[in-house]
């Protein structure tokens, strides 16, 4: 008898290691550059990491080349909205999306120049833009509001459909690649799926506090979310069904950005600070986690990027560094 509980206790202990996750990370330092001596407001990297937007606390707005470090389109505060609530730059089409309380102004990067004006309204007359996002081509716009509501514009027929979908303000937005679907997370902590013709709910997921982070990656068709404490949690796009769930020691955690590495095994968080760390997806526990580099206490990271090798990081100080992402 006592055999067999050996040869049992041993298969277990052996199923233990297999689930563990052997990779190990490590980075190097390629560059680092400060672009801007104003604090940034907001940042965002092009999807092939080769491009940087930002927009200052003075609300000028720049648009760089990272490997040259030239300045490819800029605008003055006198050209963007006096109440700048977010932006969206979609390099494949040249366009740059830039929303005030109830608008959103159109710029052609490329050629640098204004296309026009799309005013947005919603039923509720106090409601203000929160949240955007531009298809894979540029053909649709997804605009989220402080009230809840979801409006999808299309640009080739000049139409729009709109409902309320959160209980308040929607702050993440993001189409599938078929264009196809449309994912919004709030801070009521609800995440819906949405089909972008109708609006029809194909799922909807309830956290208990506002989310703080929510990542989707069209390759692997994964989504990660995250509320404020101690609920993070990857789940299938598609049938919105749990695969994992971040597991760590500490009461709680904050996540500001994230992000699925190209491995489909991995996924990388940025903290309110500059702390960015790498998770195995299967098991859920941190396997490496380094740091931005600070100029002052207040510093976090606004945006990061993959582009497979490297990863690409801007702070609010202005900093943009790249990384070489070292894997064993």
């Amino acid at each position: 008898m006592t055999k067999y509980v050996y040869k049992f206790l041993l298969v277990f202990v052996l199923s233990l290691f297999g689930c563990e996750d052997p990779t190990t990370f490590s980075v190097s330092e390629k560059s680092t550059h400060k672009f801007i001596d104003n604090l940034v407001y907001l940042a965002q990297f092009t999807d092939d990491s080769q491009e940087l937007t930002v927009i200052d606390e003075k609300r000028n707005l720049y648009v760089w080349n990272l490997d040259t470090k030239q300045l490819i389109f800029s605008l003055a505060p006198s050209e963007t909205p006096e109440e700048l609530r977010a932006f969206f730059y979609k390099k494949v089409a040249g366009l740059l999306i830039i929303a005030g309380a109830n608008y959103i102004d159109l710029w052609d990067v490329k050629q640098k120049s204004k296309l026009g004006r799309l005013k947005i309204e919603s039923d509720e007359p106090l409601a203000k833009i929160s949240a955007l996002n531009l298809s894979r081509h540029a053909g649709l716009i997804a605009i989220g509001m402080t009230d809840g509501t979801l409006f999808v514009y299309n640009r080739s027929s000049n139409s729009s459909i709109k409902e309320q979908i959160h209980d308040s303000t929607i702050n993440h937005l993001f189409f599938d690649d078929a264009d196809r679907y449309v994912l919004s997370g709030g801070l009521d902590g609800k995440i819906s799926k949405r089909a972008v013709s109708n609006l029809e709910i194909q799922y909807e997921k309830k956290f208990k506090t506002r989310l703080s982070s929510l990542a989707f990656n069209n390759e692997s068709g994964l989504v990660f979310a995250s509320d404020v404490l101690k609920e993070q949690v990857v789940f299938d796009f598609n049938s919105g069904e749990r695969i994992s769930h971040l597991d760590y020691s500490s009461r709680f955690r904050w996540f500001r950005e994230a992000l699925f590495l190209d491995d489909k095994k991995h996924l990388l968080t940025t903290t309110p600070k500059t702390d960015i760390s790498i998770w195995s997806i299967k098991t859920g526990k941190e396997l490496f986690t380094w740091s931005s580099k600070v100029l002052s206490l207040g510093s976090t990271t606004m945006d990061v990027k993959s582009d497979g090798e490297d990863i690409v990081t801007v702070t609010s100080e202005g900093v943009y560094q790249k990384w070489s992402l070292i894997k064993q």
